[in-house]
């Protein structure tokens, strides 16, 4: 297999994932890392952004040594790079562009659908059927051999519990219980995993939230929910923009919402959308439609355009292009 080829010969490796980072993407690579140094490697993190703090209690265990703000800081050019939960080049820059002038490989590892991005020198490693990216570490590292422990299977159930949303989203599979059931037995504080990860509500949220309910515009029948995240707005609430990732999921609990789609702003002309949509309808051509990936039914894109002609373009979807049922695509 030609990561785990590429991850033997490899002597100093640096690990990443997408900006915005997450759980799964997270949980991953500091999975790798422990796995890593088990095989005497030398292994760094290169970061598009700040990790969100409910995501620090998984660096306990790494020296602040091992993070460097880019490439050209580590005290050598990397042999590999692995990126982890997505395999689009444009959500890891400058470090995807820096690792090829300097004529070295990079292995994107996601479970995300396939999308083909303009690149001649991408590398992939996708499982589409894994429930996340965690999964696929996991066996990665059962082959290449490392034996589990503590620290490897903490990151990896963050990973699982985070992307499957307390297994709520495995689909239509065993292996991630199977998966869980085999690292709960290396002894981690799981209490502690789940509330990082999901008890990180408090008053600031749920007052920024209060007044995000009254701005929510539905549509087509109550059956299509609008949700628009402006910077001016956290800020006036004081909450952090990853305290707010997880608000889509509360608007998916309304009966008749079948879509929801969020509009977060970075800046004027930049802003990160995220679709979500209830099996069996899909949302990944709406996505596409905006040069983004992810799933049938969680889908996302950084998109360069003002909040007004992204909207123009939300509907205009809603009236050409049909919400599809998935396995149509």
């Amino acid at each position: 297999m030609l990561v785990l080829d590429s991850i033997r010969k490899a002597q100093n490796i640096i690990l990443s994932t997408h900006k915005s980072s997450d759980g799964d993407g997270l949980g991953s690579e500091f999975a790798m890392y422990f796995a890593l140094k088990k095989l005497n490697k030398t292994v760094h993190f290169v970061h598009s952004d700040t990790i969100p703090d409910r995501y620090h209690f998984l660096t306990a265990n790494i020296p602040d040594s091992a993070f460097f703000g880019s490439v050209e800081e580590c005290p050598q050019v990397p042999d590999l790079v692995l990126i982890f939960d997505t395999h689009d080049p444009k959500l890891c820059s400058p470090l995807y562009e820096r690792t090829i002038a300097h004529g070295k490989p990079v292995f994107f590892i996601d479970h995300h659908v396939k999308t083909d991005y303009p690149t001649n020198s991408l590398h992939t490693f996708i499982d589409e059927m894994a429930s996340c990216t965690g999964e696929i570490v996991y066996n990665l590292i059962k082959q290449l051999p490392v034996s589990l422990d503590q620290n490897i299977a903490a990151a990896l159930y963050a990973s699982l519990i985070f992307d499957t949303q307390n297994f709520r989203l495995i689909r239509d599979s065993s292996r991630p219980f199977l998966m869980a059931s085999e690292l709960l037995a290396y002894g981690f504080d799981h209490e502690k995993i789940q509330a990082n990860l999901f008890a990180n509500w408090n008053i600031a949220k749920m007052n920024y939230l209060s007044y995000l309910i009254t701005q929510v515009v539905y549509k087509n029948n109550d059956s299509i929910a609008i949700i628009k995240i402006l910077k001016s707005d956290l800020n006036r609430f004081k909450v952090e923009t990853d305290q707010v990732s997880d608000l889509v999921d509360l608007f998916m609990s309304i009966d008749t919402v079948s879509v929801a789609v969020v509009i977060r702003e970075e800046h004027a002309l930049y802003h990160k959308l995220s679709f979500r949509s209830r099996a069996p309808i899909e949302v990944l051509s709406w996505a596409r439609a905006f040069n983004g990936g992810g799933h049938n039914c969680s889908a996302g894109a950084w998109v360069e355009k003002s909040m007004p002609a992204i909207e123009e373009q939300i509907e205009t979807l809603i009236q050409t292009l049909p919400l599809k049922k998935t396995g149509t695509l």
